[in-house]
């Protein structure tokens, strides 16, 4: 769901909606007109400050939870706030010196470095951490294995340009042993190697005297939905920490709303395929609230970024919390860390 197009705000207004983005990112309590004049807008009267608080809710950036109440961002609010007024901060040198320590540069597998990431993501960001296993861009077959589980079944291994390695379940129409499972692997080892999806799809069918032709199709099939998962990220590993984080925030004492949020966290081909649609090219996106199509996330916002390791594979790294998010602090800090995990996974899979 996207919010609407945002009508331009006048200088006054723009100011005062980053105070009270500021001061409600903070305190987590609703902004009246008095703590505004105080902490950021002194020169103005508190009488004025109140006619462009009403003025704002009016138009839809900001809420009044109570008729009594200061004003808190809407999510409107906060995307008119990530696009024209926020000021990024710097990551530190002794930022740096939390985070490099902590990733390591010569991982002993792929999956102690997205450990790694993910806990120090969690720890700097104050929020839930989320951290995909690098997919590739343009999928390739490197090499493949068919292994028969039982008569009615066999597990296929298929090795990716890259060093990515799937693995997938074939359901068998018509009972195979290992003989005819490894002499198949053999035949399409030589006629699919270095073949993306679209290569597979257009080469020339089987023809009339190959050997189990209807065998062959399922496997060649099962190596296409290997491909595809593997371009759009779907079957990507998905890790996350900092659950904590959540129980720390006032937005999450409602136990409900709270359960719904881990609820599809806990669903990892859910998180993977919700994670695939964002990501492109973008250097960093900002899911607000009600922007996200997941129902119960629009309490939440996702801070992502891509790592990349050359020009074949990238992951997803980001941040989920509340909306009211620190985005100038969380923005650079991914970025950073997304750098190092590249650079990582550049030297592991070559």
């Amino acid at each position: 769901m996207e919010i609407a197009a945002q009508p331009p705000l006048d200088q006054r207004k723009q100011q005062i909606l980053k105070a009270v983005v500021s001061d409600y990112t903070e305190t987590g309590i609703p902004v009246g007109s008095q703590a505004l004049a105080a902490k950021y807008l002194a020169t103005w009267s508190s009488a004025t400050i109140r006619n462009e608080l009403a003025n704002l809710v009016d138009i839809g950036y900001l809420l009044q939870p109570h008729t009594s109440a200061g004003r808190v961002p809407s999510d409107r609010g906060y995307r008119y706030y990530v696009d024209f007024l926020m000021e990024e901060e710097a990551v530190s040198a002794a930022m740096r010196r939390q985070v490099d320590p902590r990733i390591p540069e010569h991982p002993g597998s792929m999956d102690e470095l997205l450990e790694a990431a993910a806990m120090v993501l969690a720890l700097i960001t104050e929020s839930v951490s989320i951290v995909t296993g690098p997919t590739a861009l343009n999928a390739r077959l490197k090499h493949l294995d068919v292994v028969s589980l039982d008569s009615q079944h066999a597990l296929l291994i298929a090795l990716l340009e890259g060093n990515l390695l799937r693995q997938q379940v074939v359901e068998l129409t018509n009972p195979a042993d290992q003989e005819a499972l490894s002499a198949l692997a053999g035949t399409l080892n030589v006629e699919l190697r270095g073949l993306g999806a679209d290569e597979i799809l257009a080469a020339p069918a089987a023809g009339p005297g190959t050997p189990l032709p209807q065998l062959r199709d399922e496997v060649v099939g099962h190596v296409l939905s290997v491909l595809r998962s593997a371009q759009t990220g779907q079957d990507a590993v998905v890790l996350h920490d900092g659950f904590r984080n959540l129980l720390r925030q006032p937005e999450f004492g409602d136990v409900e709303r709270l359960q719904a949020v881990l609820g599809i966290l806990e669903e990892e081909r859910v998180l993977g395929q919700l994670l695939a649609a964002f990501q492109d090219e973008r250097d960093l996106q900002i899911v607000i609230g009600a922007e996200n199509e997941v129902a119960q996330l629009h309490t939440c916002s996702l801070v992502l970024t891509t790592y990349r390791a050359g020009s074949g594979r990238r992951g997803t790294i980001g941040v989920l919390g509340p909306t009211r998010m620190r985005y100038p602090q969380i923005a650079p800090r991914l970025r950073y860390l997304s750098r190092r995990v590249g650079q990582v996974v550049e030297r592991m899979l070559g």
